[in-house]
């Protein structure tokens, strides 16, 4: 009897000590989440699966490596790359080809998503709502215009299943672009039935990477391709076999002492610098280059230019596809951080998670900055400043602050610069991929309508075996000295 006596009065005690920090007014609002891209298989006309995205490389390579391994010597040899790119551009098509739209951006080959919302029954349900119980089901390949309309619809519906006045809204990655394309357009109608947005690793501002190829604008920085190298080799065990691995880290280390790297990497620029006016332009356009969603996510600054790079004499044959993507360009993702503001201070509440602690795609100048992979912090969080990854903030950049409550524990980030300092969260070691960590503290912050100064979930978190806690300190893999010239030799030598 005493120790039931005892567990309840422990759980009397828990529940005493999260009540005051969510004592603000209940919202409860059912949820719609919207995920991004490559989350809806894509089907044939015929009833075929036709993304499969999870390619089996090795047996590709099996097919076609040494082929294209020998026409890429050549071309090294005749400076002529035409036979290698017109190879590899079959090879992709092959494989993803019946997965592009028209030249219009349409699915005229009737091929189609797994799933649609306007096909899907929608629950009926009055309380309890979790995040996963309204997915909406989208084309993710299609402009985000036309997907932030059906997304206007499908509110409607679960607003009249539910019974409820307003819903929330979650996007995640490329989700946040159709969010973000369905406030724009239909602003009175998020006004009146939307409570809450958040954005889970936004897209709206662009990644950096995926510009760099739509736009030419390639650059294999030194320090980048050491630290993208260094982690998976490190982290993620890209290499099976422990002995070439460790082979393989040391001479990365070894190389980027002696600067050896970074004439590799000048080698690489060089190369791509005489390929990728045979490739991008021919690869693109026939399967990536024809989603609308794709260009959505293309940085603000590199759009016209990646137009010209990908379409430049065919841009009257795309013409309509070029209306689509320009609409969503100039009309929501250049105003997107005033129309956030906007309707923030009309009564909507964005809530903006970044992530980080991993190292970019080594693709493009600036990939040393701190992200999660996929996408940098200035850009998920619309502006908030962020060290190098590997790196903190310089000490005379700290000590330049006569405001530091924004500044991180691991001084890596200052959120006073993003474009909504009360209402950003920052996850620490939280890869793109991972979201579902995130849901049921997005749900709270939402229900209860928190800021960064509540004590459960402040501004900065850590995310380690699927638990979000508070970050403290700092953390002992960014302050780590850089081995020195010898210590590099030794570690490959032995």
């Amino acid at each position: 009897m005493r120790k039931i006596i005892s567990v309840i009065l422990c759980i009397v005690l828990c529940f005493s000590l999260v009540i005051p920090a969510f004592a603000a007014e209940d919202n409860e609002h059912p949820t719609i989440y919207v995920t991004g891209a490559q989350t809806n298989d894509i089907y044939s006309a015929d009833g075929e699966m036709v993304s499969d995205f999870d390619l089996d490389l090795e047996a590709v390579l099996d097919e076609h490596g040494k082929n294209l391994l020998s026409e890429f010597a050549l071309g090294m040899l005749t400076d002529n790359y035409k036979q290698w790119a017109s190879d590899f551009h079959d090879i992709v098509v092959g494989i993803y080809g019946n997965s592009a739209l028209d030249k219009n951006g349409e699915a005229s080959n009737g091929s189609h998503p797994e799933k649609h919302s306007s096909s899907v029954d929608v629950e009926e349900k009055h309380a309890d709502y979790r995040i996963w119980d309204y997915r909406f089901w989208y084309d993710w390949r299609l402009s985000p215009m036309q997907t932030g309309n059906e997304l206007k619809a499908y509110i409607d519906r679960v607003l009249d299943a539910t019974g409820e006045d307003k819903v929330n809204l979650v996007g995640r990655c490329y989700g946040a672009n159709v969010i973000q394309a369905y406030v724009t357009l239909n602003k009175d109608h998020a006004l009146k039935y939307v409570s809450d947005v958040s954005y889970f690793a936004s897209s709206v501002s662009g990644i950096d990477f995926m510009s760099a190829l739509f736009s030419g604008e390639i650059a294999v920085e030194e320090q980048a391709l050491t630290n993208f190298v260094e982690y998976y080799m490190e982290n993620e065990g890209i290499i099976e076999d422990d002995a070439l691995a460790l082979l393989v880290f040391s001479l990365v280390e070894l190389f980027n002492q002696v600067k050896v790297l970074g004439l590799g990497t000048d080698a690489i620029e060089d190369v791509f610098e005489d390929i990728k006016g045979y490739v991008l332009p021919e690869v693109l356009p026939s399967v990536v280059g024809r989603w609308p969603s794709y260009w959505a996510m293309v940085n603000p600054e590199l759009y016209e230019k990646s137009i010209e790079f990908i379409f430049g004499k065919n841009r009257e044959e795309y013409k309509e596809f070029i209306e689509k993507t320009d609409y969503y360009h100039y009309n929501v993702q250049l105003c997107a951080e005033e129309t956030i503001l906007e309707l923030q201070e009309k009564g909507i509440n964005f809530c903006i998670f970044s992530k980080y602690g991993f190292p970019d795609m080594p693709l493009y100048e600036g990939a040393t900055a701190e992200g999660d992979s996929y996408t940098c912090i200035p850009k998920q969080s619309f502006g908030a400043v962020a060290s190098d990854y590997g790196e903190v903030l310089s000490a005379d950049y700290i000590d330049s602050l006569e405001d530091k409550t924004y500044l991180s524990p691991d001084f890596k980030i200052n959120a006073a610069t993003a474009l909504l300092p009360e209402r950003s969260w920052f996850i620490k070691n939280l890869h793109h991929n991972e979201f579902e960590v995130l849901h049921n503290m997005a749900l709270e912050i939402m229900r209860y309508d928190l800021t960064v100064d509540n004590e459960k979930y402040p501004q900065y978190l850590y995310h380690e075996n699927a638990v979000i806690t508070p970050l403290e300190g700092t953390d002992a893999d960014y302050n780590k000295a850089p081995a020195s010239p010898a210590q590099a030799m030794i570690r490959f030598l032995t």
